[in-house]
């Protein structure tokens, strides 16, 4: 037996939630299966957590999310007596009144159920810490408790009750966040960070302390979010950059977008578009990561400073970033579409890209002053077109086009 729970929950929640290490995290699942497989319940909920996705762990883990399981193995861990998958159940709206019928062949009540994890949180098990923290952030202490408006005096008094019982998450976030779980940072930094209305103020100073504080203990999610404090200030640019770097190297996908960006901007660093585009493509191992495909796409666009230029691949990654509904790369992407390069000529999916851009750049307004000069997709407009021409001082080859027409005495623009 464990020190809190068995030896295989132990052991996973130290891997999954203690550590920011795939490996390890993955080990973890054939021993909680087999637990589960044998009548463990916790082993069934901490299942449970891993394939509910990235929201319940660190997002890097290598656990696949699937609801169906995950309602599964809540099912299972409480017909199993799990506490902590009643307390799960009932933070993912699953605790239906056949579960809680359930739950009663082994707790007599949800508060019965409430005590058997607050006697691990106060033995000092850090995930039960943060379960009991999540109880009061979420107010699902008003379920446990049994209360309602009508066991206090007054509504005023209600309303109090659940300010002071939500403010009670805070010091178990805190120990647990500090005693080595860094999951346990979110829901308070989030508080701080936001305020709640009739609750508490936003502090960005104490939230700020919490990412900081985070980052000291090496979280790597929490490098990442103290760098971005960090990187707002000047001057402190290559701090940031040493925590992004740091974070990166312990599996922090996302960071290699700062990296990245910081030796393509030279900010912190020397400008180095080669290193830059190796971090990129380190980061695009996350293939949600559309920082990555977007700056990696701009580089090969471009194809200078040291990177050669390959419209292909620069196509595949901004439609990589495009399917995510991002519009960054549109102006870069419209013109391979509008010449065909590294794809097949396409003037009406141009447009489209252009028009769907919420913004302006030079690229954009020479795509769309070529398509509507020439035509192209469109019924041609010339002085449409040389108008957006004329809004890409700054590029060029549209200064160039713009050549090809002129105004006639009646102001009339036409092909020269």
């Amino acid at each position: 037996m464990g020190k809190y729970f068995s030896d295989a929950v132990d052991s996973a929640i130290e891997a999954i939630y203690y550590t920011y290490d795939r490996d390890r995290a993955a080990a973890a699942l054939q021993p909680l299966a087999d637990a589960a497989n044998a009548g463990d319940g916790d082993a069934a909920y901490i299942l449970s957590r891993c394939t509910s996705g990235p929201q319940y762990s660190w997002d890097y883990h290598p656990f696949q999310a699937d609801d169906g399981v995950t309602e599964q193995l809540i099912r299972q861990s409480i017909t199993q007596g799990s506490a902590m998958g009643v307390l799960g159940a009932m933070r993912c709206g699953m605790l239906t009144p056949e579960m809680e019928e359930a739950m009663k062949a082994h707790y007599p009540s949800l508060k019965e159920v409430w005590n058997a994890v607050y006697e691990k949180a106060q033995a000092g098990c850090l995930f039960a810490m943060n379960m009991i923290g999540n109880t009061y952030f979420w107010l699902d202490i008003v379920r446990i408790e049994d209360k309602g408006p009508e066991d206090f005096p007054s509504k005023a008094a209600f309303g109090q009750w659940l300010r002071e019982s939500e403010l009670k998450c805070l010091p178990w976030f805190e120990k647990a966040f500090a005693g080595g779980m860094g999951f346990a940072g979110r829901n308070m930094y989030n508080l701080y960070y936001d305020g709640e209305e009739g609750v508490m103020e936003p502090d960005k100073a104490k939230a700020e302390a919490i990412a900081r504080l985070g980052a000291e203990k090496g979280y790597p999610d929490w490098q990442e979010r103290y760098a971005g404090f960090l990187l707002k200030r000047e001057g402190r640019e290559r701090e940031a950059f040493d925590l992004y770097s740091a974070a990166a190297k312990q599996g922090q996908l996302s960071s290699w977008y700062y990296v990245g960006k910081a030796y393509q901007d030279g900010k912190g660093v020397a400008r180095d578009c080669v290193q830059a585009m190796k971090c990129y493509e380190l980061g695009l191992q996350d293939p949600d990561q559309v920082g990555c495909a977007n700056r990696a796409g701009e580089l090969l666009f471009l194809g200078k400073d040291g990177i050669s230029q390959d419209y292909a691949r620069a196509v595949q990654l901004f439609e990589q970033a495009h399917a995510h509904d991002n519009s960054w790369g549109n102006d870069m992407l419209g013109i391979c579409y509008l010449f065909g390069y590294g794809c097949q000529k396409n003037p009406e999916k141009a447009l489209s890209l252009f028009q769907e851009a919420n913004y302006t750049s030079d690229l954009k307004n020479y795509g769309l002053g070529t398509i509507y000069t020439e035509g192209l997709g469109v019924a041609q407009d010339i002085k449409k077109g040389v108008e957006y021409l004329q809004k890409a001082k700054d590029y060029a080859p549209a200064q160039e086009s713009l050549l090809k027409f002129k105004k006639t005495l009646f102001g009339k623009w036409v092909r020269r």
